[in-house]
């Protein structure tokens, strides 16, 4: 299979030659934490003055994982020691992107990066990454092989448990709801809906009566929205696992001449100028698309030999409705997301109206 490669162009390549080695190494994002008991990485510092780096991604199918490749290369180019970095991406099938991995390994790159598209359908690959010798970073969504270098994660069940709460709080512990789930497998959006059930079984008189996978895109999650409230038009609230799509809800709703009822978003920009303007019941759970900075970084840090540990989480609080106005970004357009570590600039370039 060929790999899409994606070179770090322009003026920083052609700098690569003399350009120092970085001072120090970059420390990962303060709200990242060791999980309690992990071990540290223990691996010996790379010898080499520069590292090629492999990214395997499973999909860019919906804005999150655009803007999550873009703080991904931006922060590459940021660091003279990367000589090139190569992005694979497999458009949603996990069959090929087991692929790419092995082409990475094929490749002899220095780090593979991994946003994986399954928990378990990649691991054979990443065992054998982990045997011939290369770091192996699993970010922004799990897998489970028994052998990996660093785990990048977000607290995806308290993402849910976040959403359910606000529900059951908001329709005094009783009525219907549907949810508007992810990617079907994806353990991101296994995890949200876990954390679902596991508020829910306190509730027993709110009943998840339908659900439909919308891809957590926009434009899926329309479909899915209209589809289920056409046939759920009395349901009393919305669970959606991501905020595009919540956004999307709040649409079809109004299209139908239907009540803006409670549903739960995400710090998506497009959701929270939704929220503001239609004055929603709702909460926005972050999941930062810095994962792909911090994978990067992650790798310098086990390459160079600086202190990491092997599992790491992030669990930011939910943005509540007198929030809004803190989070919310008026002068760029619906698909940014809350928690970029881009500089301005870049997002004006990427998002500005």
């Amino acid at each position: 299979m060929t790999l899409r490669k994606i070179l770090l162009t322009g003026t920083f390549l052609a700098g690569l030659a003399s350009a120092p080695a970085l001072a120090e190494v970059p420390e990962l994002n303060s709200a990242l934490s060791p999980v309690e008991g992990s071990p540290m990485v223990d691996l010996p510092a790379s010898t080499k003055d520069s590292f090629v780096l492999g990214f395997s991604n499973i999909s860019v199918v919906n804005t999150w994982r655009v803007q999550m490749v873009e703080e991904l290369k931006y922060e590459a180019s940021l660091h003279p020691e990367i000589s090139e970095m190569i992005v694979a991406d497999a458009g949603g099938d996990v069959n090929r992107q087991v692929s790419d991995i092995e082409s990475l390994i094929a490749r002899g790159v220095d780090a593979i990066l991994v946003a994986p598209g399954s928990e378990v359908a990649l691991n054979g690959a990443l065992e054998k990454a982990y045997a011939a010798g290369i770091p192996t970073i699993i970010f922004s969504s799990n897998a489970t092989p028994e052998n990996y270098t660093v785990k990048l994660l977000a607290d995806d069940a308290q993402f849910g448990r976040d959403g359910a709460k606000f529900l059951a709080d908001v329709l005094g512990g009783k009525g219907n709801i549907i949810s508007i789930r992810g990617i079907s497998g994806n353990s991101i959006d296994n995890d949200r809906f876990r954390g679902v059930e596991e508020v829910l079984v306190d509730y027993p008189d709110i009943k998840v009566i339908d659900e439909g996978f919308g891809d957590w895109a926009y434009d899926k999650g329309k479909q899915v929205c209209e589809s289920l409230l056409i046939a759920h038009p009395d349901v009393q609230g919305i669970w959606s696992s991501g905020g595009a799509m919540t956004q999307a809800c709040a649409e079809v709703l109004e299209e139908n001449g239907l009540p803006m009822i409670p549903m739960t978003g995400e710090a998506n920009n497009g959701f929270l100028r939704i929220w503001k303007e239609k004055d929603l019941e709702s909460v926005g759970p972050i999941s930062p698309t810095w994962f792909g900075q911090q994978g990067v970084i992650a790798a310098l840090r086990v390459l160079e030999g600086a202190p990491i540990a092997r599992d790491n989480l992030v669990n930011p609080a939910p943005i509540l409705k007198d929030q809004i106005d803190a989070f919310y970004r008026p002068d760029l357009n619906d698909s940014y997301w809350v928690g970029s570590t881009l500089p301005d600039e870049k997002l004006k370039e990427l998002y500005g109206k």
